[in-house]
């Protein structure tokens, strides 16, 4: 019994491990953080862009909000005392226009993968810097442009579709027999894609669990009360209350199926089989939260996350010395 029970532990022990480094491990094509990079980049730029009308008003030296009102409104809150560095609370225009349009060439060089490691931490520095100089106003897309950022830049998005693999990649030929990546590349690859995906699954769970404290989501009528908000829906569909009890049944279920979505993503997408299904069903709910809500570029970053669950391993030449 006892041998029994030792043989199963080791191999438990012994299962555990190489699903372990199965799962950080094994090398990746670097190709899916390529597009990742390109499309993040260019989400990114979208919201740099989304903010040069509200420079004035928000961010600069004379904003409605100065860094001291910010302080005092942190405080009241009962939040913690946190280091958040931002310079923008000292430019007033011209100035505060030249850092926006900085922020944006950068962000340009990381879409391009012009230096993609520096412009990509310069990126996400000049993004944290209008989240820091007044959080109150920070929407939902910022904090996954940054996890996607960060995640961007430890992986080798430079690897592939970028100007630096055009400029420094070497002039000789490889070896006919050599793999399409090195090992350390693939291994890094798939770490940056794994830590995206661990991140986006909690993110999404996060979510529901949330929406478990207001009771709007509990009783089925959340969807209603941001379609009846007139001042950033994208198309009115209020009239779906007119249809009577199935205009009810239509919005609980709608409500009912996001909670749920969000609170079982995080869970079952990690199985093989139920993976598409629930790629897929992503890609109706959020499109459905962009018509409810018209936050565009918040759901079409989530989409884009979740299209690092599509990422495939690179041919079996790649292999990783940490692998068992």
């Amino acid at each position: 019994m006892t041998q029994s029970s030792d043989g199963y532990f080791s191999s438990l022990a012994d299962a555990i491990g190489r699903g372990w480094n199965q799962f950080w491990f094994k090398p990746a094509d670097p190709l899916p953080c390529a597009v990742l990079r390109i499309g993040v980049g260019l989400l990114t730029i979208a919201h740099l862009l989304s903010l040069g009308g509200e420079l004035d008003r928000w961010y600069g030296k004379d904003a409605l909000l100065t860094t001291a009102a910010v302080e005092q409104l942190h405080r009241l809150s009962g939040e913690e005392a946190r280091y958040r560095f931002s310079k923008l609370g000292q430019y007033a225009a011209p100035e505060i226009n030249y850092h926006l349009w900085a922020a944006i060439a950068v962000a340009a060089a990381f879409t391009a993968g012009l230096l993609t490691p520096v412009s990509g931490a310069l990126t996400l520095a000049a993004l944290l810097s209008f989240v820091h100089r007044v959080p109150q106003v920070a929407g939902h897309v910022e904090p996954v442009l940054a996890f996607l950022l960060f995640y961007l830049i430890l992986a080798p998005s430079w690897a592939r579709l970028s100007l630096d693999r055009l400029i420094f990649k070497r002039k000789k030929q490889p070896a006919p027999n050599a793999p399409a990546v090195s090992p350390l590349v693939g291994i890094a690859a798939n770490i940056g894609l794994r830590l995206i995906q661990v991140h986006l699954a909690m993110f999404i769970a996060m979510m529901g669990l949330t929406k478990l404290y207001g009771d709007a989501w509990w009783e089925g009528s959340a969807i209603w009360y941001l379609l009846a908000q007139t001042q950033s829906r994208p198309i009115d569909l209020s009239g779906i209350r007119s249809a009577g009890k199935y205009g009810e049944f239509l919005v609980n279920f709608w409500t009912l199926a996001i909670v749920y979505f969000e609170l079982g993503f995080g869970v079952l997408i990690w199985s093989r089989i139920l993976r598409p299904l629930l790629l897929s069903l992503g890609v109706l709910v959020w499109l459905s939260l962009i018509l409810a809500t018209g936050q565009l570029l918040f759901g079409l970053t989530i989409l884009l996350a979740s299209a690092a669950f599509l990422a495939t391993s690179v041919d079996s030449d790649v292999r990783s010395p940490l692998a068992t």
